[in-house]
């Protein structure tokens, strides 16, 4: 994918940068807010995009929005510095490389867990105090629910899935029978 190597980079900056101020959190949050303004209006996106723009009129209306939600200076400057160097089109990719970066430096995991019905809070907590024990990480659950599985919950925690689905095990049991 063009552009994932400048993004890392971009994004390993602004989080070195960020953590220096001690406002990794801060800066995320400022940045995911820019790029989902500068997704809102098709025009405005399409403007920035486009190439045959001139780069400082581009200049002139990103400046204008900044001077209008005040963000950051780390946050003002990262994004007129994209700007400038023709790296805005990479905007997704570098907030996506930026949040797994904080999550890294904040102690924060994510944990997806899907089950076939919606769970009560109680049982989400207690998913989430089991991972949060294993992981010595803070867990943010992303629920998802899939009825296919039939029964049961499926965690997957970057590379890692634990499946405690009654189809999963329905899968196994039968690889179990036919191997013998």
């Amino acid at each position: 994918m063009k552009g994932t190597g400048a993004a890392r980079r971009y994004a390993k900056a602004l989080a070195d940068l960020a953590t220096r101020d001690g406002k990794v959190a801060e800066t995320g949050e400022e940045l995911r807010a820019h790029r989902d303004l500068f997704h809102a209006d098709a025009n405005l996106k399409l403007m920035l995009l486009n190439p045959s723009v001139d780069r400082d009129v581009k200049t002139r209306v990103v400046t204008a929005i900044l001077d209008r939600t005040q963000p950051s200076p780390l946050v003002r400057n990262f994004l007129l510095l994209l700007l400038k160097n023709e790296r805005l089109q990479d905007l997704d990719l570098i907030d996506a490389r930026y949040e797994r970066l904080a999550n890294e430096r904040l102690g924060r995991i994510t944990a997806q867990v899907i089950t076939a019905v919606e769970f009560d809070d109680d049982q989400y907590a207690s998913i989430e105090q089991k991972v949060a024990a294993v992981t010595q990480k803070t867990v943010m659950l992303e629920k998802q629910i899939d009825p296919s599985i039939l029964g049961g919950v499926i965690v997957k925690i970057d590379h890692t899935v634990l499946d405690g689905s009654l189809r999963g095990r329905m899968q196994r049991l039968r690889r179990e029978l036919v191997a013998g």
